[in-house]
Protein backbone atom coordinates (compact mmCIF):
# COMPACT_ATOMS: atom_id res chain seq x y z
CA UNK A 1 0.00 0.00 0.00
CA UNK A 2 2.61 2.59 1.10
CA UNK A 3 5.80 0.53 1.35
CA UNK A 4 9.17 2.17 0.98
CA UNK A 5 12.65 0.69 0.78
CA UNK A 6 15.67 3.03 0.46
CA UNK A 7 17.60 0.15 -1.05
CA UNK A 8 14.70 -0.47 -3.42
CA UNK A 9 14.70 3.15 -4.60
CA UNK A 10 18.45 2.94 -5.23
CA UNK A 11 17.96 -0.35 -7.10
CA UNK A 12 15.25 1.26 -9.23
CA UNK A 13 17.51 4.18 -10.13
CA UNK A 14 20.26 1.76 -11.09
CA UNK A 15 17.77 -0.01 -13.37
CA UNK A 16 16.93 3.35 -14.96
CA UNK A 17 20.63 4.00 -15.61
CA UNK A 18 21.01 0.61 -17.25
CA UNK A 19 17.90 1.20 -19.37
CA UNK A 20 19.29 4.60 -20.37
CA UNK A 21 22.52 2.94 -21.53
CA UNK A 22 20.58 0.50 -23.66
CA UNK A 23 18.46 3.24 -25.15
CA UNK A 24 21.43 5.50 -25.88
CA UNK A 25 23.12 2.76 -27.92
CA UNK A 26 19.92 1.74 -29.73
CA UNK A 27 19.17 3.09 -33.20
CA UNK A 28 15.42 2.71 -33.78
CA UNK A 29 13.73 2.93 -37.15
CA UNK A 30 10.77 4.68 -35.54
CA UNK A 31 9.61 5.81 -32.08
CA UNK A 32 6.20 5.79 -30.40
CA UNK A 33 5.27 7.27 -27.04
CA UNK A 34 2.08 5.84 -25.55
CA UNK A 35 0.59 7.84 -22.69
CA UNK A 36 -2.37 7.93 -20.34
CA UNK A 37 -5.14 10.53 -20.64
CA UNK A 38 -4.66 12.58 -17.48
CA UNK A 39 -2.27 15.22 -16.18
CA UNK A 40 0.22 12.63 -14.98
CA UNK A 41 0.17 10.87 -18.34
CA UNK A 42 0.41 14.10 -20.32
CA UNK A 43 3.33 15.47 -18.30
CA UNK A 44 5.04 12.06 -18.41
CA UNK A 45 4.69 12.04 -22.21
CA UNK A 46 5.95 15.63 -22.49
CA UNK A 47 9.02 14.84 -20.40
CA UNK A 48 9.74 11.71 -22.42
CA UNK A 49 9.17 13.50 -25.73
CA UNK A 50 11.73 16.17 -24.80
CA UNK A 51 14.18 13.53 -23.60
CA UNK A 52 13.85 11.64 -26.89
CA UNK A 53 14.44 14.87 -28.80
CA UNK A 54 17.68 15.36 -26.83
CA UNK A 55 18.78 12.02 -28.26
CA UNK A 56 18.10 13.29 -31.77
CA UNK A 57 14.89 11.27 -32.23
CA UNK A 58 11.33 12.22 -33.10
CA UNK A 59 8.37 10.34 -31.71
CA UNK A 60 4.76 9.67 -32.65
CA UNK A 61 2.41 10.38 -29.74
CA UNK A 62 -0.56 8.09 -29.02
CA UNK A 63 -2.90 8.62 -26.08
CA UNK A 64 -4.61 5.54 -24.65
CA UNK A 65 -7.43 5.59 -22.13
CA UNK A 66 -6.72 1.95 -21.27
CA UNK A 67 -4.32 -0.72 -22.50
CA UNK A 68 -6.70 -2.46 -24.91
CA UNK A 69 -5.18 -5.72 -26.17
CA UNK A 70 -6.33 -4.77 -29.69
CA UNK A 71 -4.53 -1.44 -29.37
CA UNK A 72 -1.38 -3.00 -27.92
CA UNK A 73 -1.24 -5.41 -30.85
CA UNK A 74 -1.30 -2.51 -33.32
CA UNK A 75 1.28 -0.56 -31.32
CA UNK A 76 3.74 -3.46 -31.06
CA UNK A 77 3.48 -4.28 -34.78
CA UNK A 78 6.54 -3.65 -36.91
CA UNK A 79 10.20 -4.27 -36.18
CA UNK A 80 13.25 -2.32 -35.10
CA UNK A 81 11.27 0.39 -33.34
CA UNK A 82 11.37 2.02 -29.94
CA UNK A 83 8.13 2.07 -27.94
CA UNK A 84 7.76 3.91 -24.65
CA UNK A 85 4.68 3.45 -22.50
CA UNK A 86 4.41 6.22 -19.88
CA UNK A 87 2.00 6.19 -16.92
CA UNK A 88 0.39 3.12 -18.45
CA UNK A 89 1.26 -0.49 -19.22
CA UNK A 90 3.01 -1.94 -16.15
CA UNK A 91 0.18 -4.29 -15.31
CA UNK A 92 0.25 -5.63 -18.88
CA UNK A 93 3.97 -6.25 -19.32
CA UNK A 94 3.46 -9.96 -20.01
CA UNK A 95 0.93 -9.28 -22.78
CA UNK A 96 3.09 -6.52 -24.27
CA UNK A 97 6.08 -8.88 -24.31
CA UNK A 98 4.06 -11.60 -25.99
CA UNK A 99 2.77 -9.21 -28.67
CA UNK A 100 6.22 -7.71 -29.19
CA UNK A 101 7.78 -11.06 -30.14
CA UNK A 102 11.28 -9.64 -29.48
CA UNK A 103 10.97 -7.20 -32.39
CA UNK A 104 11.13 -3.77 -30.72
CA UNK A 105 12.86 -2.25 -27.70
CA UNK A 106 9.96 -1.40 -25.39
CA UNK A 107 10.23 0.64 -22.18
CA UNK A 108 7.38 0.90 -19.69
CA UNK A 109 7.76 3.89 -17.35
CA UNK A 110 4.95 3.62 -14.83
CA UNK A 111 3.97 3.71 -11.15
CA UNK A 112 0.78 1.62 -11.11
CA UNK A 113 0.68 -1.96 -9.83
CA UNK A 114 3.04 -4.02 -11.97
CA UNK A 115 4.04 -7.50 -13.06
CA UNK A 116 7.63 -8.35 -14.10
CA UNK A 117 8.42 -8.51 -17.79
CA UNK A 118 9.46 -11.92 -19.16
CA UNK A 119 11.37 -10.36 -22.07
CA UNK A 120 14.80 -8.72 -22.25
CA UNK A 121 13.40 -6.33 -24.87
CA UNK A 122 10.45 -5.19 -22.74
CA UNK A 123 11.74 -3.29 -19.71
CA UNK A 124 9.15 -2.68 -17.00
CA UNK A 125 10.62 0.33 -15.19
CA UNK A 126 8.45 0.73 -12.13
CA UNK A 127 9.44 1.41 -8.47
CA UNK A 128 6.67 -0.98 -7.37
CA UNK A 129 8.87 -3.86 -8.58
CA UNK A 130 11.59 -2.66 -6.18
CA UNK A 131 9.47 -2.41 -3.02
CA UNK A 132 8.65 1.30 -3.41
CA UNK A 133 4.96 2.18 -3.47
CA UNK A 134 3.90 3.96 -6.63
CA UNK A 135 0.86 5.29 -4.79
CA UNK A 136 2.97 7.36 -2.41
CA UNK A 137 6.53 7.84 -3.63
CA UNK A 138 6.19 8.23 -7.39
CA UNK A 139 3.99 9.24 -10.27
CA UNK A 140 4.23 8.48 -13.96
CA UNK A 141 5.77 11.91 -14.54
CA UNK A 142 8.37 11.64 -11.77
CA UNK A 143 9.40 8.19 -13.01
CA UNK A 144 9.89 9.69 -16.48
CA UNK A 145 11.77 12.63 -14.99
CA UNK A 146 14.08 10.27 -13.10
CA UNK A 147 14.67 8.43 -16.38
CA UNK A 148 15.51 11.69 -18.18
CA UNK A 149 18.13 12.36 -15.50
CA UNK A 150 19.50 8.86 -16.02
CA UNK A 151 19.87 9.83 -19.69
CA UNK A 152 21.92 12.83 -18.58
CA UNK A 153 19.21 15.38 -19.38
CA UNK A 154 18.93 17.94 -16.57
CA UNK A 155 16.24 20.36 -17.75
CA UNK A 156 14.52 22.35 -14.95
CA UNK A 157 11.36 22.66 -17.07
CA UNK A 158 11.05 18.88 -17.00
CA UNK A 159 11.17 19.03 -13.19
CA UNK A 160 8.23 21.44 -13.24
CA UNK A 161 6.22 19.07 -15.42
CA UNK A 162 7.05 16.23 -13.03
CA UNK A 163 5.80 18.28 -10.09
CA UNK A 164 2.51 18.92 -11.89
CA UNK A 165 2.16 15.25 -12.80
CA UNK A 166 2.70 14.16 -9.20
CA UNK A 167 -0.29 16.22 -8.04
CA UNK A 168 -2.45 13.08 -8.23
CA UNK A 169 -0.45 11.52 -5.38
CA UNK A 170 -2.01 12.76 -2.12
CA UNK A 171 -0.06 14.21 0.77
CA UNK A 172 3.32 15.87 1.01
CA UNK A 173 5.67 14.87 -1.86
CA UNK A 174 7.95 11.96 -0.99
CA UNK A 175 10.51 9.81 -2.79
CA UNK A 176 10.79 10.57 -6.50
CA UNK A 177 8.04 13.18 -6.17
CA UNK A 178 10.05 15.07 -3.56
CA UNK A 179 13.22 14.88 -5.66
CA UNK A 180 11.48 16.46 -8.65
CA UNK A 181 10.02 19.20 -6.44
CA UNK A 182 13.44 19.93 -4.96
CA UNK A 183 14.94 20.33 -8.44
CA UNK A 184 12.15 22.68 -9.50
CA UNK A 185 12.50 24.78 -6.33
CA UNK A 186 16.28 25.01 -6.74
CA UNK A 187 15.75 26.24 -10.31
CA UNK A 188 13.40 28.95 -9.08
CA UNK A 189 10.44 27.42 -10.93
CA UNK A 190 8.44 26.22 -7.93
CA UNK A 191 7.59 27.53 -4.49
CA UNK A 192 6.48 25.63 -1.41
CA UNK A 193 4.49 27.22 1.41
CA UNK A 194 2.29 26.14 4.27
CA UNK A 195 -1.48 26.52 4.19
CA UNK A 196 -4.41 25.39 6.32
CA UNK A 197 -4.86 22.44 3.96
CA UNK A 198 -1.18 21.47 4.21
CA UNK A 199 1.67 22.07 1.80
CA UNK A 200 0.90 24.48 -1.04
CA UNK A 201 2.98 24.16 -4.21
CA UNK A 202 3.05 26.85 -6.89
CA UNK A 203 4.82 26.33 -10.20
CA UNK A 204 5.92 28.55 -13.09
CA UNK A 205 5.18 27.11 -16.53
CA UNK A 206 4.73 28.98 -19.80
CA UNK A 207 4.95 32.31 -18.02
CA UNK A 208 1.99 31.38 -15.79
CA UNK A 209 2.53 31.04 -12.06
CA UNK A 210 -0.34 29.11 -10.48
CA UNK A 211 -0.88 26.17 -8.15
CA UNK A 212 0.12 22.79 -9.46
CA UNK A 213 -3.45 21.62 -8.77
CA UNK A 214 -4.81 24.10 -11.30
CA UNK A 215 -2.30 22.98 -13.91
CA UNK A 216 -3.19 19.35 -13.19
CA UNK A 217 -6.90 20.06 -13.61
CA UNK A 218 -6.39 21.91 -16.90
CA UNK A 219 -4.29 19.13 -18.39
CA UNK A 220 -6.63 16.38 -17.22
CA UNK A 221 -9.67 18.17 -18.59
CA UNK A 222 -7.95 18.66 -21.95
CA UNK A 223 -6.69 15.10 -22.29
CA UNK A 224 -9.63 13.19 -20.83
CA UNK A 225 -12.79 15.22 -21.34
CA UNK A 226 -11.38 16.38 -24.68
CA UNK A 227 -10.02 12.96 -25.63
CA UNK A 228 -12.01 12.74 -28.87
CA UNK A 229 -11.48 16.42 -29.76
CA UNK A 230 -7.69 16.58 -30.05
CA UNK A 231 -7.29 17.40 -26.37
CA UNK A 232 -4.31 15.13 -25.57
CA UNK A 233 -2.13 16.73 -28.26
CA UNK A 234 -3.23 20.22 -27.15
CA UNK A 235 -2.22 19.32 -23.59
CA UNK A 236 1.22 18.16 -24.76
CA UNK A 237 1.70 21.41 -26.70
CA UNK A 238 0.68 23.38 -23.62
CA UNK A 239 3.29 21.53 -21.55
CA UNK A 240 5.98 22.14 -24.15
CA UNK A 241 5.41 25.88 -24.30
CA UNK A 242 3.36 26.06 -27.51
CA UNK A 243 -0.22 26.65 -26.31
CA UNK A 244 -2.78 26.30 -29.11
CA UNK A 245 -4.91 29.33 -29.93
CA UNK A 246 -8.08 29.45 -27.84
CA UNK A 247 -6.99 26.63 -25.54
CA UNK A 248 -8.18 28.36 -22.35
CA UNK A 249 -11.65 28.88 -23.79
CA UNK A 250 -11.70 25.25 -24.92
CA UNK A 251 -10.77 24.08 -21.41
CA UNK A 252 -13.54 26.21 -19.92
CA UNK A 253 -16.08 24.70 -22.32
CA UNK A 254 -14.97 21.15 -21.52
CA UNK A 255 -15.15 21.86 -17.79
CA UNK A 256 -18.65 23.26 -18.21
CA UNK A 257 -19.82 20.27 -20.23
CA UNK A 258 -18.50 17.79 -17.68
CA UNK A 259 -19.92 19.78 -14.76
CA UNK A 260 -23.39 19.77 -16.33
CA UNK A 261 -23.36 15.98 -16.74
CA UNK A 262 -22.00 15.49 -13.22
CA UNK A 263 -24.83 17.59 -11.78
CA UNK A 264 -27.42 15.60 -13.72
CA UNK A 265 -25.98 12.33 -12.42
CA UNK A 266 -25.82 13.61 -8.84
CA UNK A 267 -29.49 14.58 -9.07
CA UNK A 268 -30.27 11.08 -10.28
CA UNK A 269 -28.37 9.48 -7.41
CA UNK A 270 -30.11 11.74 -4.89
CA UNK A 271 -33.55 10.81 -6.18
CA UNK A 272 -33.03 7.14 -7.06
CA UNK A 273 -30.04 6.04 -4.99
CA UNK A 274 -27.41 3.52 -6.03
CA UNK A 275 -27.95 -0.15 -6.82
CA UNK A 276 -26.63 -2.33 -3.99
CA UNK A 277 -25.66 -5.97 -4.42
CA UNK A 278 -23.53 -7.83 -1.87
CA UNK A 279 -20.48 -5.67 -1.12
CA UNK A 280 -20.96 -3.38 -4.09
CA UNK A 281 -22.91 -0.19 -4.73
CA UNK A 282 -23.03 0.88 -8.36
CA UNK A 283 -24.60 2.82 -11.18
CA UNK A 284 -24.56 2.73 -14.97
CA UNK A 285 -24.48 6.15 -16.65
CA UNK A 286 -25.04 4.79 -20.17
CA UNK A 287 -24.31 7.50 -22.77
CA UNK A 288 -24.48 10.43 -20.35
CA UNK A 289 -20.84 11.34 -21.07
CA UNK A 290 -21.03 10.70 -24.82
CA UNK A 291 -18.29 12.55 -26.70
CA UNK A 292 -16.01 12.69 -23.65
CA UNK A 293 -13.16 10.38 -22.74
CA UNK A 294 -13.95 7.59 -20.32
CA UNK A 295 -11.84 8.94 -17.47
CA UNK A 296 -14.81 11.15 -16.62
CA UNK A 297 -16.63 8.25 -14.95
CA UNK A 298 -13.70 7.77 -12.58
CA UNK A 299 -13.59 11.49 -11.80
CA UNK A 300 -17.31 11.44 -11.05
CA UNK A 301 -16.93 8.39 -8.78
CA UNK A 302 -14.07 10.08 -6.91
CA UNK A 303 -16.34 13.03 -6.16
CA UNK A 304 -19.27 10.76 -5.31
CA UNK A 305 -17.12 8.76 -2.88
CA UNK A 306 -16.99 11.84 -0.61
CA UNK A 307 -20.76 12.42 -0.62
CA UNK A 308 -21.44 10.64 2.65
CA UNK A 309 -25.20 11.01 2.52
CA UNK A 310 -25.41 9.40 -0.90
CA UNK A 311 -23.18 6.35 -0.47
CA UNK A 312 -22.36 3.51 1.90
CA UNK A 313 -18.81 4.32 3.04
CA UNK A 314 -18.01 0.65 3.69
CA UNK A 315 -18.97 -0.69 0.24
CA UNK A 316 -17.06 -0.78 -3.05
CA UNK A 317 -18.31 1.99 -5.35
CA UNK A 318 -18.53 1.02 -9.02
CA UNK A 319 -19.63 2.91 -12.11
CA UNK A 320 -20.06 1.98 -15.77
CA UNK A 321 -20.27 4.04 -18.95
CA UNK A 322 -20.64 3.14 -22.61
CA UNK A 323 -17.58 4.00 -24.66
CA UNK A 324 -16.73 4.82 -28.25
CA UNK A 325 -14.75 2.21 -30.21
CA UNK A 326 -12.45 4.93 -31.60
CA UNK A 327 -8.85 5.36 -30.46
CA UNK A 328 -7.71 8.68 -31.94
CA UNK A 329 -4.59 8.27 -34.02
CA UNK A 330 -4.75 4.49 -33.95
CA UNK A 331 -8.06 3.23 -35.32
CA UNK A 332 -11.30 1.52 -34.36
CA UNK A 333 -11.73 -1.30 -31.87
CA UNK A 334 -13.53 -4.31 -33.29
CA UNK A 335 -15.80 -4.94 -30.32
CA UNK A 336 -18.15 -2.83 -28.19
CA UNK A 337 -16.88 -2.10 -24.69
CA UNK A 338 -17.92 -0.52 -21.41
CA UNK A 339 -15.62 1.37 -19.07
CA UNK A 340 -15.81 0.29 -15.43
CA UNK A 341 -14.32 2.38 -12.64
CA UNK A 342 -14.24 1.68 -8.93
CA UNK A 343 -13.42 3.64 -5.79
CA UNK A 344 -13.10 2.74 -2.12
CA UNK A 345 -14.80 5.28 0.18
CA UNK A 346 -12.95 6.18 3.38
CA UNK A 347 -14.25 3.41 5.67
CA UNK A 348 -13.63 0.73 3.06
CA UNK A 349 -10.22 2.23 2.27
CA UNK A 350 -9.20 1.72 5.91
CA UNK A 351 -10.31 -1.90 5.75
CA UNK A 352 -8.29 -2.38 2.55
CA UNK A 353 -5.22 -0.77 4.06
CA UNK A 354 -5.28 -3.04 7.12
CA UNK A 355 -5.81 -6.12 4.96
CA UNK A 356 -9.42 -6.81 5.97
CA UNK A 357 -10.77 -6.35 2.45
CA UNK A 358 -9.11 -7.06 -0.91
CA UNK A 359 -7.64 -4.06 -2.78
CA UNK A 360 -9.24 -2.85 -5.98
CA UNK A 361 -5.90 -3.26 -7.74
CA UNK A 362 -6.42 -7.03 -7.65
CA UNK A 363 -10.20 -7.25 -7.26
CA UNK A 364 -11.24 -5.25 -10.32
CA UNK A 365 -8.73 -6.77 -12.78
CA UNK A 366 -9.67 -10.31 -11.71
CA UNK A 367 -13.39 -9.64 -12.08
CA UNK A 368 -12.82 -7.95 -15.44
CA UNK A 369 -10.71 -10.86 -16.67
CA UNK A 370 -13.42 -13.30 -15.62
CA UNK A 371 -15.86 -11.63 -18.06
CA UNK A 372 -13.41 -11.20 -20.94
CA UNK A 373 -12.03 -7.78 -20.04
CA UNK A 374 -9.02 -6.31 -18.27
CA UNK A 375 -8.17 -3.72 -15.66
CA UNK A 376 -5.51 -2.16 -13.47
CA UNK A 377 -5.03 0.59 -10.91
CA UNK A 378 -4.27 1.23 -7.26
CA UNK A 379 -5.55 -0.29 -4.03
CA UNK A 380 -8.42 2.17 -3.53
CA UNK A 381 -8.98 3.31 -7.12
CA UNK A 382 -8.99 1.13 -10.22
CA UNK A 383 -10.60 0.86 -13.62
CA UNK A 384 -10.99 -1.49 -16.51
CA UNK A 385 -12.72 -2.37 -19.74
CA UNK A 386 -15.27 -5.15 -20.19
CA UNK A 387 -17.36 -6.29 -23.17
CA UNK A 388 -20.66 -4.46 -23.43
CA UNK A 389 -23.48 -6.59 -22.04
CA UNK A 390 -21.32 -8.22 -19.35
CA UNK A 391 -21.82 -5.56 -16.69
CA UNK A 392 -24.20 -7.51 -14.43
CA UNK A 393 -21.97 -10.60 -14.64
CA UNK A 394 -19.03 -8.42 -13.64
CA UNK A 395 -20.90 -7.32 -10.50
CA UNK A 396 -21.55 -10.95 -9.58
CA UNK A 397 -17.93 -11.96 -10.19
CA UNK A 398 -16.61 -9.04 -8.18
CA UNK A 399 -18.88 -9.90 -5.26
CA UNK A 400 -17.68 -13.51 -5.29
CA UNK A 401 -14.07 -12.35 -5.27
CA UNK A 402 -14.61 -10.06 -2.27
CA UNK A 403 -14.83 -13.20 -0.18
CA UNK A 404 -16.48 -11.71 2.85
CA UNK A 405 -19.39 -10.38 0.85
CA UNK A 406 -22.28 -12.54 -0.28
CA UNK A 407 -22.71 -13.14 -4.02
CA UNK A 408 -24.90 -10.60 -5.74
CA UNK A 409 -28.48 -11.57 -6.45
CA UNK A 410 -29.08 -12.68 -10.02
CA UNK A 411 -29.48 -9.56 -12.15
CA UNK A 412 -31.37 -9.25 -15.39
CA UNK A 413 -30.15 -7.01 -18.18
CA UNK A 414 -33.38 -5.02 -17.74
CA UNK A 415 -32.57 -4.45 -14.06
CA UNK A 416 -29.09 -3.32 -14.95
CA UNK A 417 -29.87 -0.88 -17.75
CA UNK A 418 -32.93 0.54 -15.97
CA UNK A 419 -30.51 2.08 -13.51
Amino acid sequence: MSSFSPEGLLSFKEQLVEAARRLSSYEPKWVKIIFHDDADGVTAASITYKAIQHLGLEAELICLEKAFPEALELIQAGEGGLILYVDIGSAHAELIARLNEDRNLTLILDHHDAVPSPSHLVLNLNPELHGVSGETYASGATVCYAFSKALGIADPQLAVLAVIGSTEVPGEPKGLNEEALRDAVNAGLAEVSESKAGVKITVLLGGEKVSRERWSTKLTVLSSVGYYSGGPRMAIDLCLGSPPSGVEEFIAKLEGDRKNVNQQLLSRVRSEGLKKDGSIQWLHVGDAFKGMGTKVIGTFLSYLSFQRRLIDRGMYLVGFMNMSPEIPGLGQLKRSYVKVSARAPDVLASLINDGSRPPLSTLLPEAAKAVGGFGDGHSVAASGIIPKGMEFVFIEKMNLLVGGGKPARSLSLFDFMSK
